[in-house]
């Protein structure tokens, strides 16, 4: 199975060294940011002499390192409309650690197209985001606007992840790295599913009823 993990910020951080030994054909990391002296307190992979380096190089460079095979690709591009569809159609699951909600959406529709499967992850202050979207099976057909017609979602352009306490980015990647785990392995899952954690605690929402 070959994963996209798109955006190496603080939630991207939390995610991967979670599930660099299970047992992917590939990994794909995709950031087109640099590394910022303020990156360094809430992203542990990246250190000072990083800083003004691409971030994907240097996840590759911190992979490389391991005492396990990876096979890890880095690419040093935002995703957009340019490159969504090439990109997302060579891969089977793709892990969303953005805080961008345009690419939020372009990711959602994208993933629908090529039969991918979407696990997003959003943090906002205390509070941190998980769904599921377009995996085989029941619900396959659920997108974000099902989800969010309507209402204002949580994911807020330029985030500022100074205010996001830690235990909001870790328990956010924990819950994405059980859903990952759960795909790989072929265990059942539960498209449109929401999972929302108060700063203390999980709450699950039911996907909508058809």
């Amino acid at each position: 199975m070959r994963l996209l993990v798109v955006g190496m910020g603080a939630l991207g951080n939390a995610l991967l060294p979670r599930i660099l030994r299970w047992e992917w054909d590939s990994i794909t990391v995709m950031d087109g940011d640099r590394v910022e002296e303020k990156n360094l307190f809430r992203q542990e992979l990246f250190a000072p002499i990083d800083i003004g380096e691409p971030k994907s190089e240097v996840v590759a460079a911190w992979v490389r390192n391991m005492p396990v095979a990876v096979r890890l690709i880095a690419r040093d591009e935002f995703m957009d409309a340019n490159n969504a569809e090439a990109i997302i159609a060579m891969h089977d699951v793709v892990a969303d650690c953005t805080d961008d909600a345009h690419v939020k959406r372009l990711l959602d529709r994208t993933c629908a197209d090529y039969g991918a499967a979407l696990v997003s992850g959003s943090v906002h202050g205390k509070e941190g985001q998980v769904i599921l979207l377009h995996a085989e099976g029941e619900g396959e057909s659920i997108s974000r606007e099902d989800l969010f017609q309507g209402k204002p979602g949580m994911e807020q352009d330029g985030c500022d992840m100074r205010t996001v306490p830690m235990v909001t980015i870790e328990e956010t990647g924990r819950r994405m790295t059980q859903l990952l785990h759960a795909l790989l392995h072929g265990e059942p899952v539960k498209n449109g599913g929401i999972d929302l954690f108060n700063g203390k605690r999980w709450t699950a929402i039911e996907p909508p009823v058809a």
